[in-house]
């Protein structure tokens, strides 16, 4: 079942790399902040990675692109049952799996989703999502860049004598995760009008209402998302169009590029090529960037460590390149 992948030992892989894993959301700085033996199984397709010896023994993830739980459920119940047959998962007839942490304790399931809202913050409107989720018993918040504090350095292990090496604190380059999925801003302090919505409570619920409630919600918080992309190129379309002609001049034109600055790019672009504002440009192009635009990235495609003006200048060269050919609609 596991054979189309790979496992890294964290003793083996230097930051830069345990960086680069963090950004595309493999691994959580759970795992990268702690100590002993540990380290991460990554499925070659990059959907699945499961975490060894971080906050839990165990911490299996699949990411997919788009809304699909039941498919991502399906994968995770495949590689949970297979290991639950081979391991001594700690269980309790009445409370369910047992982790250290209390919130998890129960199925253990977390599911959530992120979502683009551009539309609804420019609206105003955020505040009636974050009612509905609150509504629901659900976390619903903005992602933003940069470390979580409670993690500011990286400790990894080396040699078999046990001893460590203090890393350098993780840099604000990039969207780092937990694991309950990413950084928490408030909702009006979202970084590329990035959210979060998820489940907080895994006891007392099935992962089968887990799934249903996560997808409920998130179905109608893009429907509240099209409606007001719908009303504001009806009211507001010079408006809509200054905003995605202005992004799109500076991310073909800059020559310093920091990480939130591009975010907020991003967010302009991909809501001006979802409401036919640009010509040219895909969304998978824009994930593209999403994550190639993050720090440990740009410095492995550089092959060398850089500093701020350095990365500053990466990203900008890469929007460039990325968005040269992209022709607005006006």
């Amino acid at each position: 079942l596991l054979a189309a992948g790979h496992y890294f030992a964290f003793p083996e892989l230097d930051h830069k790399e345990l960086r680069f894993l963090a950004e595309r959301r493999l691994v959580t700085q759970n795992v990268m902040a702690g100590r002993g033996p540990r380290g991460v199984y990554i499925a070659d397709d990059q959907f699945l990675s499961i975490m060894i010896n971080g906050a839990e023994h165990l911490t299996m993830r699949v990411v997919l692109p788009g809304l699909q739980p039941q498919e991502a459920w399906a994968r995770l119940n495949l590689i949970d049952d297979t290991l639950n047959g081979l391991l001594d998962f700690a269980y309790d007839d009445r409370l369910g799996y047992l982790t250290s942490v209390l919130a998890h304790v129960g199925t253990g399931l977390r599911m959530s989703a992120v979502l683009h809202l551009p539309a609804v913050m420019f609206g105003g409107r955020i505040a009636e999502q974050l009612a509905l989720a609150e509504q629901h018993r659900l976390l619903f918040h903005g992602l933003r860049a940069g470390t979580d504090l409670k993690f500011p350095r990286v400790r990894v292990a080396r040699g078999d004598d046990g001893g460590e090496r203090l890393m350098a604190p993780v840099k604000d380059d990039a969207l780092y995760t937990d694991t309950t999925g990413g950084l928490a801003a408030h909702v009006n302090e979202a970084e590329g009008d990035l959210f979060l919505l998820g489940n907080q409570n895994t006891l007392g619920l099935s992962e089968e209402e887990v799934l249903f409630q996560v997808n409920h919600v998130a179905t109608e918080m893009i429907q509240a998302e099209r409606g007001a992309r719908e009303a504001i190129l009806t009211d507001n379309p010079r408006g809509l169009e200054d905003r995605v002609g202005r992004s799109l001049g500076v991310a073909t034109g800059a020559r310093l590029l920091g990480f939130s600055e591009g975010l907020s790019l991003l967010s302009s672009l991909r809501f001006g090529c979802s409401t036919g504002q640009i010509r040219g440009l895909a969304l998978p192009l824009l994930n593209e960037v999403l994550l190639s635009s993050q720090g440990a990235h740009l410095e492995m495609a550089a092959g060398h460590d850089c500093d701020e003006f350095t990365l500053n200048v990466e990203r900008a060269n890469l929007f460039r390149n990325r968005f040269a050919s992209v022709d607005r609609k006006f």
